[in-house]
């Protein structure tokens, strides 16, 4: 009988052990996927480049947006409102610098409602 119950003993720790084995395992392989989904630009473990990208975007009402995007080396300005999007002007790649030409202001007008309708 002391035979039987040291080797259920023994199958408790060895099942112990091998939970917290794949436990440790587990939050590991979670620890560096997350390592990895932070990392831009990568799909699996390869590089990818990227020719499309938001820039800068800025809230106008509670369910209306302006953003900037760039694609490949070209910006445009778009609205983005529950109905869509709409184009609302394009940037030549000159001016994409962000800085403001002399006399110019950097307040741009936008009309409070009716502007991404």
């Amino acid at each position: 009988m002391a035979s039987n119950t040291a080797t259920a003993q023994l199958d408790w720790v060895s099942l112990t052990g091998n939970f917290l084995l794949v436990l440790v395992l587990l939050l590991g392989v979670l620890w560096v996927l997350r390592r990895l989904q932070g990392i831009k630009g990568l799909q699996g473990l390869r590089p990818v480049a990227r020719r499309l990208a938001v820039v800068e975007a800025l809230n106008v009402g509670p369910r209306q947006k302006l953003a900037i995007v760039r694609l490949d080396n070209r910006e445009v300005l778009v609205g983005v409102s529950p109905n869509g999007f709409t184009l609302l002007d394009t940037v030549p790649p000159a001016q994409s610098t962000g800085a403001v030409p002399a006399g110019a202001s950097s307040a741009v007008p936008v009309p409070s409602r009716g502007v991404l309708a």
